[in-house]
């Protein structure tokens, strides 16, 4: 049996309902509909698509990645909203900061694909969030996003997911929880 499925850090609830609430007035000045706006319980980080996969080689891929992500927990900013890509735009995203931690995270879990030797998307890794997805290409609606948005949030896990296609979009389940070590904040700083 096979299994669509990826990779993400997922973004978490407090993020996800700043962010919702952002997407949601956008939703409201996009009067067309040319946007079909993302449910915040799915907004993610997508570390890497796998597609469709045997069940057992997800089941290898899991101990991979057990053994290959050994990040401490980290905080990342998602500071400002883009259409995405940039040339023929497809969705509406917030984008992550590339930070160390989030380079090193992402290198952990291409490590452990390229170890069971299993295929994937190897587009360049740009992160973000998508909060809508155009449903015309032609649609031209970048005049309505707020750029300038800042949120700073933490990544305490990476998850393994399961894609299943419906008539209103993709729904996500988690196949697999990875907790990334445990970390504290202090006077606001990262300490371990």
């Amino acid at each position: 049996m096979t299994t669509r499925s990826f990779i993400a850090l997922p973004i978490p609830k407090q993020t996800a309902n700043q962010l919702g609430d952002v997407a949601a007035k956008m939703s409201y000045q996009d009067k067309s509909g040319a946007v079909r706006w993302v449910d915040q319980e799915n907004y993610h980080v997508t570390l890497a698509f796998l597609g469709e996969q045997e069940d057992a080689h997800l089941e290898d891929l899991a101990e991979a990645l057990d053994n290959s992500v050994e990040e401490s927990g980290f905080m990342g900013v998602l500071s400002h909203l883009s259409p995405f890509p940039d040339a023929r735009p497809k969705i509406v995203a917030a984008m992550l900061e590339k930070s160390d931690p989030v380079r090193r995270v992402y290198q952990q879990v291409i490590s452990a694909i390229k170890s069971v030797d299993m295929e994937f998307d190897k587009r360049k890794f740009i992160p973000h969030v998508t909060l809508g997805r155009y449903r015309h290409t032609k649609n031209s609606y970048a005049g309505a996003i707020p750029l300038n948005v800042s949120f700073e949030t933490h990544f305490d896990e990476v998850v393994l997911y399961e894609s299943v296609l419906t008539n209103s979009g993709a729904e996500y389940e988690p196949i697999y929880r990875f907790p990334l070590d445990e970390f504290e904040f202090a006077s606001g700083e990262l300490t371990s």
